[in-house]
């Protein structure tokens, strides 16, 4: 009986997060399930404006370059005026932004209107990113952004469902409805999130540090490479929306077909998220993201050979199955190699990197199928899984060595310089070790500065000391 009992406190343990996490994690989910105007936008523009469908695939177009520069500008702005500011910018401008939208007709207004609507909605991603990282312990970031996960597939599976009510009574409710659940998750950071980003007290450096927040992050080859795998990965994933409802439709398979397999991925995603995120944890993060994108590549390859319904059953239900770790976890490893001032940035730029993806995957996959064939293209999809599984393998091998190789800052005799004995506990330093940065949590440093002087003393000369110490 009392293993059961351990075993029960454990698991409660494992999903004990702070009030703003939980505050975050609940407005998510009433704003995914109040999310009605995106899944119906196509059809309410050729269905009730009467646009054509070029105009219509025009307009959805343009919207995603608003989602292409919001990562960035998200991300900057919420390490230089905070989480909670920017989260509430993005709601509340959003909100009115939809309102206008529900009201307006002429197709240059609606673009422009689209654009910035996408852009604002898109803005607090990176803040809230950034924010449950600040408000997370390390070691429970990748429960966390996968609790976060879970509940937004939740809120983006009732969403479609209500839409779907809602239109054939009036399209202005869609409008009306996505508005005001925006609204209700703006009162929630107005009146129950604190400011979660401590920005650094010197004044005159903290001016210069937010002049080089963008420089500084686009530096980071660590940032750059997990960001190129996360492009190449979703560029793969980006293909169950393009190429495979176009293929299983070749085959004879009616969109229904389709539709069912894409329901039912999203009920294995409901199901299975926490318990596979829970087996995931027991790894190190690059592990499962390899994992994920073995399994990708092998579900997407699967379609080269499988073409009945049952096939594309099996593969979808394989890469699914990477999908779930993938995502939370991906979000992890970047709040974990960033700096604690420079969250947001970091966020914000892999971001943009993967939103990318989902404007120039769409057009490659179909070129892929129109010059050669759909077999093809899964192969191609298969090799990238590979590749990236290898990339995901590799980088952790380099980055684990970087750290345990990092030195101490010294002065211009090689002796150690200490840490300051007080120290915040959201601080990073940031240290280059061989022209590579690495962010290490000071205090944890501080604690372990005595016994590590000795054991680094006799390193100090076959290692070049720090370049910079930002």
């Amino acid at each position: 009986m009392q293993p059961l009992t351990k075993r029960f406190t454990d698991i409660l343990e494992n999903y004990r997060f702070s009030r703003p996490f939980w505050l975050l994690a609940a407005g998510s989910f009433i704003n995914r399930a109040g999310r009605f105007v995106a899944p119906f936008f196509a059809i309410y523009l050729t269905s009730s404006l009467h646009f054509t469908i070029s105009e219509a695939t025009l307009v959805i177009s343009i919207m995603g370059l608003g989602s292409l520069a919001s990562g960035i500008c998200g991300g900057v702005l919420s390490d230089i005026i905070g989480r909670r500011p920017t989260i509430l910018i993005s709601l509340l401008i959003g909100a009115g932004i939809l309102l206008a939208l529900g009201f307006a007709s002429h197709i240059v207004l609606i673009t422009g209107l689209a654009l910035l609507y996408t852009f604002f909605a898109d803005l607090a991603a990176p803040a809230i990113s950034a924010a449950v990282a600040d408000t997370t312990p390390t070691q429970k970031l990748p429960q966390a952004y996968s609790l976060r996960y879970w509940t937004n597939n939740i809120g983006s599976a009732i969403g479609p469902v209500l839409a779907g009510l809602l239109a054939p009574i009036s399209y202005l409710l869609l409008f009306l409805g996505d508005a005001l659940t925006t609204f209700c998750f703006s009162l929630l950071i107005w009146f129950g999130l604190p400011e979660t980003h401590q920005p650094r007290k010197a004044a005159t450096k903290e001016h210069v540090d937010n002049r080089q927040h963008l420089s500084i992050a686009l530096s980071d080859p660590w940032l750059w490479s997990y960001a190129l795998l996360a492009f190449l990965f979703d560029c793969v994933y980006m293909q169950s929306m393009t190429a495979i409802p176009l293929d299983m439709q070749a085959h004879t398979l009616s969109p229904f077909a389709y539709g069912s397999i894409m329901g039912i991925s999203a009920v294995e995603v409901v199901l299975i998220s926490l318990p596979v995120t829970a087996l995931c944890n027991r790894f190190f993060p690059n592990t499962s993201l390899s994992i994920a994108a073995l399994l990708l590549g092998i579900g997407m390859g699967l379609f080269s050979m499988l073409h009945t319904y049952q096939g594309f059953l099996l593969g979808v239900a394989i890469w699914t199955l990477g999908e779930i770790p993938y995502f939370p976890t991906s979000v992890a490893i970047i709040a974990d190699i960033s700096p604690a001032h420079l969250r947001g940035t970091y966020q914000g730029i892999f971001q943009t990197i993967r939103a990318v993806a989902v404007v120039v995957a769409p057009g490659l996959g179909g070129f892929v199928m129109q010059q050669f064939n759909a077999a093809f293209l899964w192969q191609i999809c298969f090799v990238i899984g590979l590749l990236v599984a290898t990339g995901y393998f590799a980088v952790g091998r380099l980055h684990h060595r970087y750290k345990s190789r990092a030195v101490l800052p010294v002065n211009n005799n090689n002796h150690a310089l200490p840490f300051p004995k007080s120290l915040p506990s959201s601080e990073k330093s940031t240290i280059l070790v061989k022209g590579l940065p690495l962010h290490i949590d000071e205090p944890q440093h501080a604690q372990a500065h005595t016994h590590a002087r000795g054991e680094f003393t006799h390193s100090l000369n076959s290692l070049p000391s720090p370049k910079n110490i930002k």
